[in-house]
């Protein structure tokens, strides 16, 4: 972990994501059960939508990270976050001002997030970005790991308005550490010249022309709408097929979010010197066969184990797209990519519960998770000669992968 050791901007940063990410975690649980026990559930599915849509404005927010001063504008954004969950902690609005909030912090989080990415080439060396990812996604599957269960217990202790004003607070000091990020160069420094729509259709341009990027976001959309049909069935695999509790429910969750954590952990130690190719295809692997494994499994602990081998895969499939991405794209269009890019997971996951519903209806969980297990897996093969292609590869044979490891 030499990066977070010595590098002091990339310590800084790293250190707000993980605060940043717990915040957004243990705010998005309270509110979930503080709406469901005031308004029911069709108000929970109305909350689930605010956090969603602003996230397919990603092209257009990206082109704002393109454009402007990447560390001044996730500023602003924490900034807003913070001022939007401390009005809903102090004001309690009526249910439809609320909506109105949520979407406001999620547009905003939606800006942050290509910014933060294309910023992080200008603080480590270009041979230091898949250890960066790694360690990155680390904190960051941290935050989302833990942040649940720090939400639910402030929530019964202390109450939804303290929550909230934690919540605000992780922001304001994750904008405090920002600011104090000094990059190493000025690669990647934004035309501020162009405007906007200029920016946007550049990038774009990038997006649809670029064969590493085109290999990467077709890979997130069909994975995705693959292995989002894994939430729709995991709840009823353990309540129906498997006698499970409430709490070994929980465990399911748990270990895919220590999966999402160990698996970076481990790129990190080894100081990434695998082939990024290479990392992603291992990740579609271990997604698909952690999600087969969790759907045939006969008992509670077997499925247990899958959901962690799934959380690997996941964890290791963001090190490798981010780090692909950033390896291969000009750096004053990286926002526009990353915005272009990481808006098709959030379409995946509306078209997979929209058909995945009627077929948990029809099929059961158990044959809705097999589904999703190969899926992923066909996606590798989806995947593997676009990508190869495009690297300028040849496909790994078994010999060849075990060199690019030794």
């Amino acid at each position: 972990m030499s990066l977070l050791r010595g590098n002091v901007a990339f310590r800084r940063y790293w250190s707000a994501r993980l605060v940043s990410y717990t915040g957004d975690q243990l705010a998005r649980t309270a509110l979930l059960i503080a709406v469901y026990d005031r308004h029911g559930g069709g108000a929970v599915a109305l909350l689930l939508l605010a956090s969603t849509v602003p996230r397919l404005l990603g092209p257009l927010l990206g082109a704002l990270a393109d454009r402007s001063d990447q560390r001044r504008l996730m500023i602003g954004c924490d900034t807003a976050q913070a001022l939007t969950y401390l009005a809903v902690a102090l004001l309690a609005p009526p249910l439809p001002v609320l909506l109105a909030l949520i979407t406001a912090a999620t547009t905003a989080a939606t800006a942050f997030t290509p910014a933060g990415r294309s910023l992080l080439p200008r603080l480590v060396d270009r041979e230091q970005l898949p250890a960066a990812n790694a360690q990155l996604a680390t904190g960051v599957n941290i935050g989302l790991a833990a942040g649940p269960a720090v939400g639910g217990l402030l929530l019964a202790t202390l109450g939804l308005t303290v929550t909230l004003l934690v919540d605000a607070a992780t922001f304001v000091l994750s904008a405090l550490l920002i600011g104090g990020v000094r990059t190493l160069s000025t690669t990647g420094a934004t035309r501020r010249s162009e405007p906007l729509h200029t920016v946007l259709r550049e990038g774009l341009r990038v997006v649809r022309g670029h064969s590493v990027v085109r290999a990467v976001s077709v890979g997130f959309l069909v994975m995705v709408m693959f292995a989002a049909l894994d939430n729709l069935a995991i709840v009823p695999l353990g309540r129906a097929e498997l006698g499970a509790t409430e709490v070994t429910i929980g465990l399911l969750g748990t270990a895919y979010g220590v999966g999402m954590v160990l698996g970076p952990m481990c790129l990190a130690r080894t100081g990434v010197r695998i082939r990024m190719d290479l990392v992603l295809y291992g990740a579609l692997l271990a997604l698909g066969a952690g999600t087969l494994v969790t759907g045939l499994s006969p008992v509670i602990a077997l499925a247990i184990a899958g959901q962690a081998v799934a959380g690997v895969g996941a964890g290791w499939h963001n090190v490798a797209a981010d780090t692909l991405i950033q390896q291969n794209v000009p750096a004053e269009r990286l926002g526009v990519v990353f915005g272009t890019v990481y808006m098709f997971p959030y379409a995946a996951e509306a078209l997979a519960y929209a058909v995945g519903a009627p077929l948990l209806a029809v099929v059961g969980p158990r044959w809705v998770l097999v589904v999703s297990g190969l899926g992923v897996l066909a996606t590798l093969g989806l995947i593997a000669p676009l990508l190869t292609r495009a690297l300028g590869l040849r496909l790994p044979t078994p010999g060849r992968f075990a060199a690019a490891n030794g």
